[in-house]
């Protein structure tokens, strides 16, 4: 038995009416125990991926292994350890939100008094208790969003799949849901496949990440690894006021550099301290404004996925 929990390779998905696969050729491994983070813009391919996981979808060509089991022909073998939260996941919203997970108890074949301990723990810890006995389309966006997750986790599994986990969260919740995975995976060696548009939360959270594009993988890497690959440094300039700022930044940019001034702050890109800041800090001198400090600072995995992602044709 294969030691990753999902395998695809040269998966293609097409559909019909459109000139272009959804997904590409994809082929890529995922380990037991690692958290994956999913990245790509809008229509790259990542639901249809998702979906081919899950069962949900027939790949056209390649195949994808889920447990060393094919999703849609061993759906009982593949499928019965994944336990996904998808951004859009329906409740019926005129019952209680505890008849909800009920009936997704029902659906999975579970025993509602053997899950619903569990359940009602988890619904504790995400601070939704209260809300439970509330109709569904008298919940905040947060509270579905928290009721989605416990729904996924009425049962722990071993892969994970998160679809937008923190649509509608607060940084708090953001976070208490990040902290909850960590402690699915640390003591249950749950492995997550983790989508987000919150790419900082990727960041923090995933030991790989998935970068597709126009169906295509870009890369599949350690986010550390990404930004040495396509990201850079650049000298952070300090400056005493929005004037200040506009000087620095025209002297950065007829030098020949990318300069971005926020205020009074300019980011001036692929720059070293040593060979700009006496040029610069004469000009200053000369115009009469000042250099309050400044730093070095490298690209957040967020600038690297928009520069991999733009640069893709």
């Amino acid at each position: 038995m294969s030691s990753d929990v999902v395998t695809a390779e040269g998966l293609t998905k097409r559909y019909r009416k459109s000139e272009t696969p959804a997904v590409d050729d994809v082929s890529f491994e995922i380990a037991r125990g690692e958290t994956i983070g999913l990245l790509g813009p809008n229509g790259a391919g990542k639901t249809t991926l998702i979906k081919m996981i899950c069962g949900v979808t027939t790949p056209t060509s390649g195949r994808v292994r889920v447990f060393d089991a094919d999703p849609v022909r061993q759906p009982v073998a593949a499928k019965s350890g994944i336990g996904a939260m998808h951004q859009s996941g329906p409740f019926d919203m005129m019952l209680p939100a505890l008849d909800n997970l009920r009936i997704a108890a029902r659906f999975r074949g579970l025993r509602w008094r053997a899950v619903e301990p569990w359940a009602m723990e988890l619904s504790e810890f995400l601070g939704i208790t209260e809300a439970l006995s509330r109709l569904c389309f008298q919940l905040s966006g947060g509270q579905r969003q928290r009721l989605q997750m416990v729904r996924a986790l009425l049962t722990i599994p071993q892969l994970l799949i998160l679809d937008e986990p923190s649509a509608g969260l607060d940084v708090p919740g953001r976070r208490q849901v990040e902290a909850f995975v960590t402690w699915l995976r640390e003591e249950h060696g749950v492995t997550v496949l983790w989508t987000s548009h919150h790419i900082d939360e990727v960041e923090r959270n995933s030991q790989r990440v998935l970068v597709v594009n126009r169906g295509k993988v870009v890369r599949f890497a350690k986010p550390r690894e990404l930004v040495e690959e396509f990201g850079s440094t650049h000298l952070v300039v300090d400056v005493e006021d929005p004037e200040a700022g506009r000087v620095v930044g025209a002297w950065a940019q007829s030098a020949g550099y990318t300069a971005a001034v926020e205020e009074s702050v300019v980011r001036i890109h692929g720059a070293k301290a040593r060979e700009v800041l006496p040029d610069l800090s004469k000009h200053c001198l000369d115009q009469g404004v000042a250099i309050t400090g400044f730093s070095t600072a490298a690209d957040s995995l967020e600038q690297v996925f928009l520069r991999m992602t733009d640069n893709e044709g």
